[in-house]
């Protein structure tokens, strides 16, 4: 399995519209990073738990990216919103973050290379098979869980919201 396979699951599931407001609005009050989410919520998907440790170690590779490339992307285009005269640089600039986006993808895959090749939990396909959603929905929050942003019950409520979506279009 490629990087491609997550990175496809991911555009499906941002695509949706209550799911693509709930993670933006996520990312404005939780300082989330989506496309981290996202991954979180993939490996479950895949029957990886994800850890604290597994997080720590995703952010040493990503960390830098994340705050020196997309951060200030994505604020810059954001400032520009609304502006009819820097409409076609927000336009590039968008192009940009989802290119950046792209290559944060990249680096997530490779740096849990070690987490996707230990023993699996079931994947979503045995959960279709064996009606064991609620195992999925637990697997996804713990994902979620480990995650900066989450962290000791904050944005519970949003949390479950997230996982019911995702879990609904897997």
């Amino acid at each position: 399995m490629a990087v491609a396979s997550f990175w496809d699951w991911a555009l499906r599931q941002y695509g949706h519209e209550p799911t693509q407001t709930l993670l933006l609005a996520l990312q404005s009050q939780a300082d989330l990073v989506i496309l981290e989410a996202l991954f979180a919520a993939w490996l479950s998907t895949e029957g990886h738990r994800l850890q604290h440790n597994h997080v720590a170690a995703m952010r040493v590779t990503t960390g830098a990216w994340i705050d020196e490339v997309i951060v200030p992307l994505r604020a810059v285009r954001e400032q520009w919103k609304g502006d009819a005269a820097n409409e076609e640089a927000r336009r590039h600039l968008l192009q940009l973050e989802v290119e950046a986006e792209r290559h944060l993808a990249e680096l997530m895959w490779a740096s849990t290379e070690a987490l996707r090749s230990e023993p699996r939990d079931v994947t979503m396909t045995d959960i279709v098979a064996k009606e064991t959603t609620e195992r999925a929905c637990e697997r996804m929050n713990a994902n979620l869980l480990a995650l900066p942003g989450f962290e000791n019950g904050k944005f519970a409520s949003e949390r479950g919201q997230l996982v019911a979506l995702l879990l609904e279009s897997t």
